[in-house]
């Protein structure tokens, strides 16, 4: 005979929900410890984390943490405890020579190549061929190849042939 036996309801501790003040602490608290470490590398998954917790802007967030940069910490930190919006200064422009068209039709040529060559490598793959009912391949955006120096890459984005996704990433506009 099989006896009825009821679910019991969790009724376990549940924390107090944090206030903004406990996660700037936190956010400073883990900051702090990255600076006395030599390896912080965890560390950083920790402070991600805790920035997904905050009011701090994703986009502000993750340029940070990509970066591991701890001067635009130090920054976004001063302006939470300060309680004014989060925002980081935008660094310098670089002088982005002028390109000759020869250059410039050699450049796009090149990264239209390796955007192919990732498109056709995404497709090769199993999931996603016309075979297998899965998706198409597409690429967003891509690393500048390394046949020509940033600035060309620059002067193409400045000049609305590629966007700039930040990062050495480019894309073609649509």
């Amino acid at each position: 005979m099989a006896k009825n036996k009821k679910k019991k309801k969790g009724s376990g501790y549940k924390p107090p929900a944090e206030s903004p003040q406990d996660i700037i602490n936190a956010i400073v608290g883990v900051a702090e410890k990255i600076e006395a470490t030599d390896a912080p590398g965890p560390l950083w998954g920790e402070l991600h984390k805790t920035f997904l917790k905050s009011q701090v802007d994703s986009a502000v967030a993750a340029k940070i943490i990509m970066h591991k940069d701890i001067d635009e910490l130090k920054q976004v930190i001063a302006q939470l405890l300060e309680g004014s919006e989060v925002e980081l200064a935008i660094t310098e422009e670089i002088d982005v020579p002028e390109l000759d068209h020869e250059t410039q039709i050699e450049a796009m040529r090149c990264f239209r190549k390796r955007v192919k060559f990732m498109v056709l490598d995404r497709e090769s793959k199993l999931g996603v061929g016309p075979l297998t009912g899965g998706k198409d391949a597409s690429v967003d955006s891509m690393m500048a190849p390394h046949d020509y120096p940033m600035e060309v890459w620059l002067a193409l984005a400045k000049d609305g042939q590629l966007v700039n996704d930040g990062g050495g990433f480019f894309h073609v506009p649509k």
